[in-house]
């Protein structure tokens, strides 16, 4: 052994010099996923105990899928899902018929109101799994298995956290899923009942967000399927659009500076003079013609434009109460408003609910101690302005004076976290609006390029913060168009809006292992970096401070120091080695480089400005 090792090092030492670097790198790189492949993360879930048994045997069926003999649209199109999912993993395609049919297997699947599972299964209320929970119980004797919905959308979500519990298929992003290869499933003893963590959870929309079991615009072949949510949030534009309206009734729009006029956005100002009582009617006729459209709308919004240029005529000043902050400045004048509107809508559509909105200059609840919101009233509490988004809820991290300088329109979380106390004490139906496509770290109408928001050590925290605190519905806003940059937030934002209670240490190992293969280990870390860069650098970050427009210096600068983008960079360059002979793994660490390439470029703007 001894003289072959001398002939390996005299064979090495008389290799050219390019060869010697080659040889160098690939066992440095074999080392580096080898060492990463022994690590040993923890499982996102616990798996399923025994006796198992196999549905698919060496790349054959061995198990039907069993649905209600008039199944359901839904129930059919669970069924439809589990059967292609399981083919994807195996290439075997498990038969589905229905209850009462010849069985050729011994274990069933049984999806829905079958009545086997009607009968062997517990009762399902609102108390155990809400609307869209479900059981999955393994049948006595090693029979089956069934999968039920306190109504048909939470029979589809069981199969959807069937396959993502037992046979690790996940749904990343849009377009980009994980599932394994395997000619043999088996599928051991389960009992679990599961009730999702907020009643109404809006992460994106389409096929992704209804895999993450969403239940807010999200669609079954074009059939809308769960809550019914109409529009988002500033609806005065829709409501009563200036071309339809202002040439005949300018009353009908805010006074601003002796005018009453109008602008050409779309979005932002046109409000309305919410003390004229015509105003008022028109706006509930409204709502209640576009709900008399649609019967099936669940919640529709009600809410002031984007922006300021709220109405300065007299009648709507005597409503506001004095002395109040900016982050209240509105607030009375338009409780009383939704309240007359609400109180017009509900006569005819009592069981809709009308969400209106707790957001900039009426974020904060009025003082009137007599105060409540109409019951059919939803309240949104959006986390901007009001509140920071670098450190976590419920943590006291900001620290005037250190983290912030006092500004009248940034309030520290802890402040923002006593706003939402009062509303949840003033109402049962209060949501949350979350900003985790925080779209860079700077305007893009002053720097073109966009820079990511690391919020991973945040989004983590303040999502079980409010399912704990008692918020029944969440959103964030979202954009497909920022998957490549902000997608790990966005991940964790619909994993979480469905389980608070997952383990997001294991998430964030589960997510890495699968989305980047070979190269999770560098992706990782690049990731982690730019967290603790930000964690590290320790200020109050949201769009409301401090000052939009020193944003880039304030942030970027900061948070990614040239030390910072050094190990970026180390690490990109890493994964591109690892991922070179996996298509796969090569696609998604692309999407890490545009990143990179676009937070260095962002970076040279902004010392051009500075």
């Amino acid at each position: 052994m001894l003289t072959t090792n001398k002939q390996l090092i005299k064979k090495f030492r008389s290799m050219n010099k390019i060869i010697k670097i080659l040889l160098y790198y690939i066992i440095v790189n074999i080392c580096i996923v080898n060492c990463y492949n022994k690590a040993v993360s923890q499982p996102l879930y616990k798996p399923a105990s025994g006796p198992f048994y196999e549905i698919v045997y060496s790349g054959k069926a061995n198990a039907q899928i069993v649905i209600p003999v008039e199944p359901s649209f839904v129930e059919k199109y669970a069924a439809s899902e589990l059967q292609s999912y399981f083919e994807k993993i195996s290439d075997v395609q498990l038969p589905i018929i229905k209850e009462g049919d010849k069985l050729k297997y011994s274990f069933s699947l049984l999806l829905g109101d079958t009545k086997k599972a009607m009968d062997t299964g517990i009762q399902l209320n609102e108390e155990k799994v809400g609307s869209d929970g479900f059981e999955i119980k393994s049948l006595p004797g090693n029979k089956g298995l069934i999968i039920r919905g306190r109504y048909d959308l939470g029979t589809l979500f069981g199969v959807y956290e069937l396959l993502e519990r037992y046979f690790d298929v996940r749904w990343f992003m849009p377009g980009e899923e994980f599932y394994p290869k395997n000619t043999t499933l088996e599928i051991g003893k389960i009992n679990l009942v599961h009730k999702p963590s907020f009643a109404v959870r809006w992460v994106g929309t389409g096929e992704w967000a209804l895999n993450n079991r969403m239940n807010s615009y999200v669609k079954i072949k074009d059939h809308n399927v769960g809550v019914e949510w109409k529009w988002g949030f500033h609806t005065f534009i829709k409501l009563m659009p200036p071309e339809k309206y202002y040439e005949e009734h300018p009353e009908y729009f805010a006074m601003v500076d002796g005018k009453r006029s109008i602008t050409d956005s779309r979005t932002h100002e046109n409000q309305l003079c919410t003390s004229n009582p015509d105003v008022i009617r028109e706006v509930a006729n409204n709502l209640i013609d576009t709900l008399n459209a649609n019967p099936s709308i669940d919640i529709i919004s009600l809410s002031p434009n984007d922006g300021g240029g709220f109405c300065e005529c007299e009648n709507c000043r005597k409503l506001d109460e004095p002395g109040r902050d900016w982050f209240a400045q509105t607030s009375n004048r338009l409780a009383v408003f939704n309240r007359d509107v609400s109180a017009l809508v509900k006569k005819k559509h009592p069981d809709v609910l009308i969400k209106v909105g707790a957001y900039a200059s009426y974020l904060r609840p009025p003082l009137n101690p007599d105060f409540r919101p109409e019951d059919n009233q939803i309240i949104q509490v959006c986390h901007l302005w009001g509140g920071c988004h670098n450190h976590p809820l419920g943590s006291n991290k900001c620290v005037e004076g250190k983290t912030f300088i006092p500004n009248e329109r940034f309030l520290p979380n802890q402040d923002f976290e006593k706003i939402l106390d009062q509303w949840l004490d003033l109402s049962s139906h209060v949501f949350v609006y979350e900003y985790y496509w925080i779209n860079s770290m700077h305007r893009p109408d002053i720097v073109g390029t966009p820079m990511p928001w690391p919020l991973i050590h945040a989004i983590k925290s303040d999502i079980p913060y409010y399912r704990d605190k008692g918020v029944k519905g969440f959103y964030t806003q979202l954009s497909n168009e920022t998957f490549y940059r902000l997608g790990l937030n966005y991940y964790l934002a619909v994993k979480l809006a469905w389980n608070a209670d997952l383990n997001v240490d294991n998430l964030l190992d589960d997510y890495f292992e699968k989305f980047y293969g070979p190269s999770a280990k560098p992706c990782k870390d690049y990731f982690m970096c730019m967290e603790k860069s930000m964690q590290d650098w320790n200020g109050c970050a949201s769009y409301g401070y401090p000052g939009y427009n020193e944003l880039p210096i304030q942030i970027g600068l900061k948070v990614f120091t040239p030390t910072v983008m050094k190990q970026l960079e180390e690490s990109i360059i890493k994964a591109e080695f690892l991922s070179s002979g996996d298509k796969t793994a090569s696609r998604r660490v692309a999407m890490v480089r545009k990143m990179f390439d676009e937070t260095k470029e962002s970076l040279k703007e902004i010392k051009l400005i500075e």
